[in-house]
């Protein structure tokens, strides 16, 4: 009877400290938001992109790729990959680009343009989300 009790004892005690994230593994992480600055941009002007992401347990060796603005000749305008140590809870990316010129030399047309943002753990996508974006000249 006592050995069932201990028994049974040990488990309470192992189920409620698995309950501290990390417990079981490499923790997991989403994005929940990607802002701009700005809806609209002119040519050369700075953008400020950030990423809101919530981490649950260790999220260290996590990159946040970021591409999009895709010119006529299928070429990325920003294609960038970001190490980040994510800290349980919440978590705030900021990240600046410089806009590339709006011109036929260019490839790129007035319009509204697609940014996308992805974390990345060896190698896996673990989270991605889509921001859209207006370019002018």
């Amino acid at each position: 009877m006592r050995r069932n009790i201990l028994f049974l004892s040990l488990i309470v005690v192992l189920i409620a400290a698995c309950a501290v994230p990390g417990c079981l593994g490499p923790g997991t992480a989403s994005i929940t938001n990607v802002t701009t600055d700005k809806d609209l941009y002119h040519s050369k002007e700075n953008m400020t992109i950030t990423v809101f992401a919530n981490a649950q347990g260790d999220m260290s060796n996590t990159t946040l790729r970021i591409t999009g603005i895709k010119n006529k000749y299928d070429e990325f305008q920003l294609d960038d990959e970001i190490p980040v140590n994510l800290s349980a809870g919440s978590n705030i990316i900021p990240y600046q680009h410089k806009m590339p010129t709006c011109s036929s030399c260019s490839g790129l047309s007035a319009g509204i343009y697609q940014i996308d943002v992805a974390l990345v753990q060896n190698g896996i996508v673990i989270s991605n989300m889509t921001h859209s974006v207006e370019l002018q000249q």
